[in-house]
């Protein structure tokens, strides 16, 4: 008896020692997983060691990336403080894995966007700055975005000693306004339009002081009545930029074969009476005083290279200053005119042509763009604005090489251009007047 139970209390001790070390086991296993799922997490979670490590490789590759198409720039950049096409296309092809490099590099590839190792993106602007790439999806040029100003209820003060006209007037804010896609540049920036009708008011501008500050007036006239400072956002007026930017091959082909006594690009010299100049005509590329080149490309090399562009304001303030005399004045032809322009000068977006000249030309009605020319004539030049009537592409003569002012008086057109701090929330459907992208600020 004595032997059973004491065999009994031997096989229950056994079977507690199995019980305590199967829970051991169990706890063990839990732990061990507990561990593991620590350990894992450590590693591989959102912020483990491997995830921050894969972003940090990441990071590393795309500063790499950077640098390279930055030394690339900055290699390229000659001693007049310009970027040199030759030096930048040759020192980016010496980046490994680059992509959109063109054949040749032309003061018209920019802003140049190019790709390291198939993902690393920089827009490269001629100034010399790189810019970041922002993606715009389901918008496109020609859509109607929801873009709103700010409210100016007194107008702007165009003075006669700016205009040149013979009395101040004052511009008023158009209280509505629909907006389109003109442009979406390589960069990401996107550039909208807005709408001009017939019923618009116009304003003057008039001789010498007209030319010199016109383009200045138009932006600065945009700025104050359509721009929206909460989002940071700077109206200024459409210029010829905005439109040659949407030519093709063959509307730039058109351009540069007009002739008006000179071909577009050429010169012509004046002298005696017919040598009168607006005085700002005398900082811009193509104006030449007193060349001693016999032959047109002779010329065309002595006159300023290095000076502002058609489009540029040329004054930080409206001047007073008026017009002065050479003894040889050479022009440079600036002007060209498209009388009834088609759409087969413009790139194709919606499967049509028509998308940009229908924005830019069918508006029914005539309207300035912030852009001066010079025209070569036989006996004399032109200096004067360019304007939009209708279908046509044409210039307002403001001042004569023979002293002669002119005065005439379109509408105004503003552009706003959203940059990367702007974001554009695709319309959900058609977009259209009544169902637009939004904007807003990130």
């Amino acid at each position: 008896m004595e032997k059973q139970k004491r065999k009994k209390r031997i096989q229950m001790k056994k079977n507690q020692e199995k019980g305590i070390t199967l829970i051991a086991l169990v706890i063990t296993i839990i732990v061990l997983l507990i561990l593991a799922g620590v350990t894992i997490a450590t590693l591989a979670g959102e912020n483990g060691i491997l995830t921050r490590a894969s972003d940090a490789s990441e990071k590393t590759k795309q500063a790499n990336a950077e640098e390279q198409v930055q030394i690339a720039v900055v290699g390229s950049i000659g001693t007049d403080g310009n970027l040199e096409n030759g030096s930048l296309k040759d020192n980016l092809n010496q980046i490994e894995n680059i992509s959109g490099v063109p054949e040749e590099i032309t003061d018209s590839s920019y802003p140049l966007v190019v790709t390291v190792d198939g993902e690393y993106s920089y827009v490269i602007n001629k100034d010399g700055t790189i810019g970041e790439v922002v993606t715009r999806e389901g918008i496109q040029v020609g859509d109607y975005v929801n873009y709103t100003y700010d409210e100016n209820t007194e107008g702007y003060n165009l003075k006669a000693e700016e205009s040149g006209y013979t009395s101040p007037q004052t511009v008023n804010q158009k209280s509505e306004m629909k907006w389109r896609i003109l442009n979406i540049h390589p960069d990401g920036r996107v550039d909208l339009i807005g709408d001009v009708s017939s019923s618009d008011q116009t304003i003057y501008f008039r001789g010498a002081l007209g030319y010199n500050n016109g383009v200045y007036l138009l932006n600065d006239i945009c700025k104050e009545l359509y721009s929206n400072s909460s989002l940071g956002i700077y109206a200024r007026s459409v210029d010829l930029e905005d439109i040659e930017s949407q030519m093709n091959e063959t509307g730039i082909a058109a351009r540069d074969a007009y002739t008006n006594v000179v071909q577009y690009g050429n010169t012509k010299t004046y002298t005696g009476s017919n040598a009168n100049y607006p005085n700002l005509y005398a900082q811009e590329n193509g104006s030449g005083f007193n060349l001693t080149g016999e032959t047109e490309e002779e010329r065309k090399e002595q006159t300023k290279r290095n000076g502002i562009g058609v489009n540029d304001d040329g004054y930080t303030s409206p001047t007073e200053e008026t017009s002065s005399k050479a003894d040889s004045l050479t022009v440079t032809q600036s002007y060209y005119y498209f009388s009834n322009t088609p759409a087969s000068y413009f790139k194709d977006y919606n499967g049509s042509s028509s998308t940009v000249r229908e924005m830019i030309f069918n508006t029914g009605t005539y309207y300035w763009l912030a852009s001066r020319y010079a025209g070569c004539y036989s006996s004399r030049a032109d200096f004067g604005l360019l304007y939009v009537g209708s279908s046509a592409l044409r210039g307002s003569t403001l001042f004569g090489s023979n002293a002669t002012t002119y005065s005439n008086n379109y509408r105004v057109r503003p552009v706003v251009s959203l940059g990367s701090n702007i974001e554009i929330e695709a319309c959900e459907g058609e977009n259209s007047s009544t169902n637009m992208h939004q904007i807003s600020k990130k």
